[in-house]
Formats: C-alpha cells, sequence, structure tokens
C-alpha cells in the first residue's frame, strides 16, 4: 500500500467520524456574544515573537522621559515578579516549536523479536521493526498555535500590569522619602530660629531685661527643635534607602510627574489584561474544539520471519530422504490507530473552557468598576489637596507675619516669652501643614497617574 494512499484513506475516515466539533457558549446558557469563534490564529510558519524586553510593557499612552520613566525601569529590572512574567514568556514562545511541528508528539521506533523454544517449527525467528508518528487532527494545528499567540499576548498585558504595579510601589515610596525631607527641612527651620531666639533671650538675661525662667524656656525649645530634626533625619535616611532598594540604587532627587490626560478607560492595563486572558480562553476553547480525541497515530513496519522444516516428495517414491528446507517471509505494512471520542473525555474539558472564559469575563467587569471609582476617587482626592494647599500657603502667609509682629513686641517688652513661644508653635504647626498640603497635592497627582493606568 503506498504512503499516499494511507494519509488520503485516513482523512476520509476522520472527517468521517460523528465528531461534535462545536464548543458554543449557548450549550452553557451563555448569552450570544460569549460564542466562542475563531478570533485569535496564528500561521505557525510565520508567527514572529517579540523578545521579552520588547514586549514587556505597553503602556496606555505613549513614554515620556523623566525622573519616574528612568527610575521605573531600574525598579522593573530588579522586580522578582516581572523577571518571572519574562520567563514565562519565553517559556510560552518556545511553543511554537510544536505549532511549526509536522507532527504533535514525538515520532516512535518500536520493534520486538522472538524466537521458537518447543513445537514443530524448528529454528523459527521473527523480527519486527516499526517507525510512526503522532498526527495532526484537522484544524488543531492552527487552534494549538492560537492558544501559543492568545498566551502570548496575555503574558506582554499581565507585564504591563506589572508595570504599573511597580510604578504604584515607587510612587509612594517617593512621596514618603519627599514628606521626610520636607519634614527635615521643617525641623531645620525651627532649630535656626531657636537658636536666633535662644541667643537672643540669653543676652536679654545677661543684661538683666529677662528673667531666668525666660532663658530655660529658649533652652528647651532649642532643645526640643533639635530632637525633632534629629528624628527627621532619621527617618530621611529610611526613606531614601527603601526607595533605592526598589530602584537598585536610584535617590528619589528631581521633580516626579505632573497630571497626565485623561486616557481611553479600555486602554487601561488592568482591563487589558483580563481582556487578554478572555482571548486566550477563547483560543484554548477551540483547541478543545478540534482536539475531540487524541492524537491519531500512523506508522510504518517491516517484518521477517524464518524457520526450518522437513521437506521431501515421496509421492514418486518412498524411498526419497528426509531433507530440511528453510522458509523464509517477509512483510511491509502500514498500522493506523485511531482513538475515538467519549463524552466522559470531551464534556470535562469543554466545561473547563468555558469556566475560564466566565472567570475572565468577570475579572474584566468588576476591573472596570474598580478603576473607574479609582479614577474618581483620584479626582476628587486631588482637588480637595489642591484647596487645602491653597488654605495652607495662606495661613502660613498669616502665622508668618504674626510671629514677625510678636518678636517685634517681645523686643519692645510688649509681651512675654512664653507668649512669643506660643505664637511660635502656631507659626510651626502652619509650616508643617503648609509642608503636608504641597506633598499632599504631589502624591494626589501621582494616584490620579496610577489610577488612570499611566506608567511611562
Amino acid at each position: 500500500m503506498r504512503i499516499g494512499a494511507v494519509f488520503t484513506a485516513f482523512s476520509l475516515f476522520a472527517f468521517a467520524l460523528p465528531f461534535e466539533t462545536g464548543v458554543f457558549a449557548q450549550e452553557q446558557g451563555e448569552p450570544a456574544e460569549m460564542e466562542i469563534k475563531a478570533s485569535v490564529k496564528a500561521a505557525p510558519k510565520k508567527a514572529r515573537v517579540k523578545s521579552p524586553k520588547k514586549a514587556g510593557a505597553r503602556p496606555p499612552s505613549q513614554r515620556s522621559g523623566g525622573v519616574l520613566a528612568k527610575h521605573l525601569e531600574m525598579a522593573v529590572l530588579v522586580d522578582a515578579q516581572s523577571r518571572s512574567l519574562e520567563a514565562q514568556f519565553r517559556a510560552t514562545s518556545a511553543r511554537y516549536a510544536t505549532a511549526n511541528s509536522i507532527t504533535p508528539g514525538s515520532p516512535y521506533v518500536e520493534g520486538w523479536q522472538r524466537n521458537s523454544a518447543a513445537g514443530n517449527l524448528r529454528n523459527f525467528n521473527e523480527t519486527e521493526l516499526e517507525v510512526g508518528m503522532p498526527l495532526w487532527l484537522p484544524g488543531q494545528r492552527d487552534a494549538y498555535a492560537g492558544t501559543v499567540t492568545t498566551g502570548l499576548f496575555e503574558v506582554e498585558e499581565r507585564l504591563a500590569l506589572r508595570r504599573l504595579e511597580v510604578a504604584g510601589v515607587l510612587r509612594d515610596a517617593w512621596w514618603t522619602a519627599q514628606r521626610a525631607a520636607r519634614e527635615v527641612s521643617v525641623a531645620r527651620n525651627r532649630v535656626a530660629t531657636a537658636r536666633d531666639i535662644g541667643a537672643d533671650m540669653t543676652r536679654r538675661v545677661e543684661l538683666g531685661d529677662a528673667a531666668q525662667t525666660d532663658a530655660l524656656l529658649a533652652r528647651n525649645e532649642t532643645l526640643a527643635a533639635e530632637t525633632e530634626l534629629a528624628q527627621s533625619e532619621g527617618a530621611v535616611k529610611v526613606a531614601r534607602a527603601t526607595y533605592a532598594g526598589l530602584t537598585g540604587g536610584a535617590q528619589p532627587d528631581g521633580k516626579l510627574e505632573s497630571v497626565r490626560p485623561p486616557i481611553d478607560i479600555e486602554e487601561h492595563p488592568a482591563l487589558r489584561a483580563p481582556v487578554a486572558a478572555l482571548a486566550r480562553a477563547r483560543a484554548q476553547a477551540e483547541l478543545v474544539d478540534a482536539t475531540p480525541i487524541p492524537s491519531p497515530e500512523i506508522g510504518i513496519f517491516g517484518r521477517q520471519e524464518h524457520n526450518d522444516q522437513y521437506a521431501t516428495d515421496r509421492s514418486l517414491d518412498l524411498l526419497d530422504p528426509i531433507t530440511n528446507q528453510r522458509t523464509d517471509a517477509t512483510t511491509v505494512g502500514v498500522r493506523i490507530r485511531i482513538p475515538l471520542p467519549t463524552a466522559g473525555r470531551n464534556e470535562p474539558r469543554r466545561a473547563e473552557a468555558l469556566a475560564e472564559m466566565d472567570r475572565a469575563t468577570a475579572e474584566y467587569e468588576r476591573a472596570k468598576l474598580v478603576v473607574l471609582a479609582e479614577i474618581k476617587a483620584a479626582r476628587a482626592s486631588l482637588a480637595a489637596a489642591q484647596s487645602a494647599a491653597k488654605l495652607a500657603n495662606s495661613r502660613l502667609t498669616v502665622a508668618n507675619e504674626q510671629f514677625e509682629l510678636s518678636r517685634k513686641a517681645f523686643k519692645l517688652g510688649e509681651i512675654s516669652a512664653f507668649d512669643l513661644y506660643r505664637v511660635r508653635q502656631i507659626q510651626l504647626e502652619a509650616q508643617r501643614m503648609e509642608a503636608n498640603a504641597e506633598i499632599n497635592v504631589g502624591v494626589a497627582i501621582s494616584r490620579l497617574n496610577q489610577a488612570q493606568g499611566y506608567a511611562p
């Protein structure tokens, strides 16, 4: 039998089998738009795989330079989860080797040999050798390539989502360091002012214009200011070390970012990831649809057998001696193995594929609600922070003016040292509030950009 004829016969037999190859969501009561369609397919021999570096994080908007972009690149390089996703990308792209292969599994070589141990056959020997391979089912190869392509797409989107998550951690660490730096600035100003007032107070005590209790009050304020400065300097060192640990050495210096323009909500990484998961689930359902049975196998075998037997023709002469005769036989053939479909095999696979599609759809719908709520909350927070910053700045202006007037009044003897320090505490509170309000505006800007899915 010729090999071409064998393949033709096998194809006709495969198409004649009563396979149920339609996997539709309607079987499980899903809406019509959830029907599994061949929406993503890749030609296995033409599919091109991106490098993990290039596929790592496709942002919703064009990346721009700046401190955050530079530091984010450094942070992603040292992020364990990002590196794990890049390794997963490479592992998934390696499956194209199977999609490009002429067989879905490994070819095989099989052989056996046997000899007679007893009986009428003398010196019986049989040897057989077979070479074969599993075969792609109709449409299975394209469906498998579709799962590889959509799998890579999902990993890319998960990388983009992870990049956004790293950006969020980086933003929080940045503003923690900036807040600590502003607290150091306020503390240093407090120390400088306390020392200045303390020196003036000591001079007044020496001249007899002030009591010793005023000098002690000044000394107490100076020590409190120096203690606060020491604590603030320690906190800023911790914050900067934490930030450097996230970025691999970069320090939180410079300007971070400004408000980014709104983007299409569907381009948010938190929404693109479940969309990609849904595409991969559909491709997997197509593969289940195209694989109602395990891969058939076809093989070519050859068999050689021989034995010795007695042979003579006594019909002519009964006295002819019995002679020994060797018999040989060689056989060449084709062996085909085709499994049959069963509900016990196929129904669980179909149900699993549909369940994965339902999960990805639910995840998308939930993520969309969360993203919209986060964007709305971030915009409200930014408006409130900007309003509070204006009020805090106005209050600091009033507190500064009030303190300057109080110092003049103290020098003229119109108010006591206690009243002066009480006004000074009001000014310190206003300074801290103004510093926090300014940092809160920056934090609100970063959270709005984070909520909008911007990772430069």
